[in-house]
């Protein structure tokens, strides 16, 4: 699951700050960078860099860095119970 993805089906339409983030991004949907499924290095910085430099996420980078985190801990999760369960077959 992309970022982008990630934010819409966990956050958006919530009244909090990663409900905000997800919001905006929504509206930036045509411009906002999606990473594949699995690829996280340099799309951090890449996400972050766009984030920064647009004016409408102004003051969100805290809550970005946190949804983030929870993104790439979720994936990398999911992607570990996919190589045991092959494991196990």
């Amino acid at each position: 699951m992309t970022f982008y993805s990630y934010m819409m089906k966990t956050h958006r339409g919530m009244e909090t700050g990663a409900g905000k983030l997800a919001g905006v991004m929504a509206t930036d949907r045509e411009r906002f960078p999606r990473n594949g499924p699995l690829k996280y290095d340099g799309w951090h910085r890449l996400i972050r860099d766009h984030i920064v430099r647009s004016p409408v996420y102004a003051g969100m980078v805290p809550v970005f860095e946190s949804c983030w985190e929870q993104y790439e801990q979720i994936e990398r999760e999911k992607r570990r119970r996919y190589r045991n369960a092959r494991k196990a077959d």
